[in-house]
């Protein structure tokens, strides 16, 4: 059968399909082994943390911080010139 092998510069795994045996190791000769069931809920966790890694929003910034960033790169300019445009429309809501 076949192993599946991927060499990285601190660690080196590998998977044994006829044993069915997950490896992990590193350059100094510490080696820990999985058995499927155990390898099963390593991946899990992996994909866990990335997925709470890769979901994780960003706390809501200030809109003050915005608008001060937006003026310092010149885009508030941009932004208030387009509002007194002639051809903008303006609508109104009368309660």
């Amino acid at each position: 059968m076949t192993t599946i092998s991927k060499e990285l510069k601190y660690a080196s795994f590998e998977y044994a399909e006829e044993t069915k045996m997950f490896s992990i190791s590193d350059p100094n000769g510490n080696k820990i082994e999985l058995n499927k069931v155990y390898a099963f809920a390593f991946m899990r966790f992996v994909i866990r943390m990335a997925q709470r890694n890769w979901l994780r929003t960003k706390p809501p910034q200030k809109r003050e911080a915005q608008l001060e960033r937006m003026a310092c790169e010149g885009l508030l300019a941009e932004i208030e010139e387009d509002a007194d445009h002639p051809d903008q429309t303006h609508f109104s809501y009368e309660s």
